[in-house]
C-alpha cells in the first residue's frame, strides 16, 4: 500500500495536485482512491463526489466531505453515546469532536476502511489547508494513547482527565459503549501507524512562493518530523511563466523567486517540485495527468522523493542520547517533561511523547536543540 498525504497554503491548489497525483498513480492500472478530509477534490477531477467513493476514470474513484456536512460521524457519534451513559449534555460531544485535529477523526476512521477493504494499492490524501492539518499528528497521539490508558492502567496520556471526568470504572460501563470505543480508538492507532510508517506514507507540501510560504514549510517540517511523518516533497505551485511578461507581475515574479532562493538557503531536506500558473485550474483527469507530467517529469510520483530522517538513540558511557527530528523549530517553542512512557516534547502547543523501552527510561539530564534536532540526554 502507497498513501500521498496533500496540504498546504490555504488557495494554493493542494485538492487540484492531489487529483492530479491521484491521476497519475492511477495511469499504470493500479486502483486509487483519493480521499478528501473536506471538500475541494470533486472540484479539481470535475466530478460531484460524497462520502462513498465514485468511479470517476477508470482505475481511480474519489470520495470527499466530513461527518457534520451531509453524513455520519463515528467518532462524534461514539462521543455522544458515551455522554448519554454517563447522564451528561450529549451536545458536549459536538464541541469536542470540533476541537482543531479532533474535527478529522471520524474521516480517518473512513479512510482506515476503505484503506484496509484491500481494494486500493495506492490512496492519495488531501488534507486542505497545512495550519489546520498540523493539528492532526496531535490529535492521533493523544486519541491512540486514550486506548492505552482506557485498557492499561499503567498508561498516562493527555486524555487521563477527560477519561477521569466521562469514564468512570471502566470494569462496571456499557458493553457497548467500550466495545465501541475499544474497536475505534484500536483502529485510531492503526490510523497513526500506518500515516508515520515511512514504507507507506509520505506527506508534501503545496505552497505558492512568497514569505508565508517559507514559514508553512518550515512549520511543517518541524511538526512532521517531531511527530514521525515523512516530508518528501514541497510542490511550489502556480509560478508564473515565462511568457508573462507584463510589467504588472514583476513585484510578484520577484517575490516567487526570492522566496525559492530562501527555501533552497534553509535547506529543506526534501526536493522542491515546481508547477507553472495555468490560464485555467486543470478540471478533468486529462489535464490533471498534464499537470502531474509538469510536476513529477520522468520521476513516477508514488516513489518517495526524500530519504526520512528516523529519531534515534545513542549510547556514550552511561548515558543515552535520544535525536529527535524537528527541523527549524524555535527554541522558545520548545520544552520537555518526563512521562511514564518515556519523553513528551512540546512544540508551539502540540505536545508528542516519544516512547522509550523500560531500559532506557532513566532521568533525563539535559537537552538541547541546534535548529534541526532536539538532543535529550538521559542519565543512567
Amino acid at each position: 500500500m502507497r498513501i500521498i498525504v496533500f496540504c498546504g497554503n490555504g488557495g494554493s491548489g493542494v485538492s487540484t495536485m492531489a487529483a492530479a497525483t491521484a491521476c497519475a498513480l492511477a495511469q499504470p492500472g493500479k486502483r486509487t482512491l483519493a480521499f478528501g478530509i473536506t471538500r475541494g477534490l470533486g472540484a479539481a477531477l470535475g466530478h460531484d463526489l460524497c462520502l462513498e467513493p465514485v468511479q470517476v476514470a477508470e482505475w481511480l474513484d474519489a470520495v470527499e466531505g466530513h461527518g457534520g456536512h451531509g453524513g455520519p460521524d463515528e467518532f462524534r457519534a461514539w462521543l455522544q453515546e458515551l455522554l448519554d451513559w454517563r447522564g451528561m449534555d450529549p451536545d458536549l460531544a459536538n464541541d469536542l469532536a470540533a476541537l482543531p485535529g479532533v474535527n478529522h477523526i471520524g474521516r480517518l476512521l473512513e479512510l482506515q476502511r476503505l484503506v484496509r477493504s484491500e481494494a486500493y494499492g495506492c490512496a492519495v490524501l488531501d488534507g486542505g489547508e497545512v495550519s489546520q492539518f498540523l493539528d492532526l499528528p496531535g490529535a492521533l497521539e493523544a486519541s491512540a494513547r486514550w486506548l492505552e490508558r482506557l485498557f492499561s492502567p499503567r498508561q498516562q496520556t493527555v486524555f487521563e482527565p477527560f477519561f477521569r471526568a466521562f469514564a468512570g470504572d471502566y470494569a462496571s460501563a456499557g458493553d457497548s459503549v467500550f466495545e465501541n470505543g475499544r474497536d475505534m480508538l484500536s483502529r485510531l492507532a492503526d490510523v497513526r501507524d500506518m500515516l508515520t510508517d515511512p514504507e507507506v506514507t509520505s506527506v508534501r507540501l503545496v505552497v505558492v512562493p512568497g514569505k508565508a510560504a517559507v514559514r508553512a514549510v518550515q512549520d511543517g517540517a518541524s511538526v512532521f518530523g517531531l511527530f514521525g511523518y515523512n516530508l518528501d516533497a514541497v510542490i511550489a505551485n502556480r509560478l508564473l511563466p515565462e511568457e508573462v511578461t507584463d510589467p504588472f507581475f514583476d513585484q510578484s515574479r520577484t517575490a516567487q523567486s526570492a522566496a525559492l532562493e530562501e527555501l533552497v538557503r534553509i535547506g529543506i531536506s526534501a526536493p522542491i517540485l515546481e508547477a507553472k500558473l495555468k490560464p485555467e485550474s486543470p478540471q478533468n483527469p486529462a489535464t490533471l495527468l498534464q499537470l502531474a507530467a509538469q510536476v513529477y517529469g520522468n520521476t513516477d510520483p508514488a516513489a518517495f522523493l526524500a530519504e526520512h530522517a528516523n529519531h534515534s538513540v545513542e549510547r556514550t558511557g552511561d548515558q543515552y542520547i535520544v535525536l529527535v527530528n524537528a527541523p527549524f523549530a524555535k527554541r522558545e517553542e520548545l520544552s520537555l517533561e518526563e512521562v511514564d512512557e518515556g519523553i513528551a516534547v512540546r512544540l508551539n502547543g502540540r505536545r508528542c511523547v516519544i516512547a522509550l523501552p523500560d531500559v532506557l527510561y532513566t532521568e533525563a539530564s539535559s537537552w538541547s536543540y541546534d535548529g534541526a534536532v532536539l538532543k535529550v540526554v538521559l542519565d543512567r
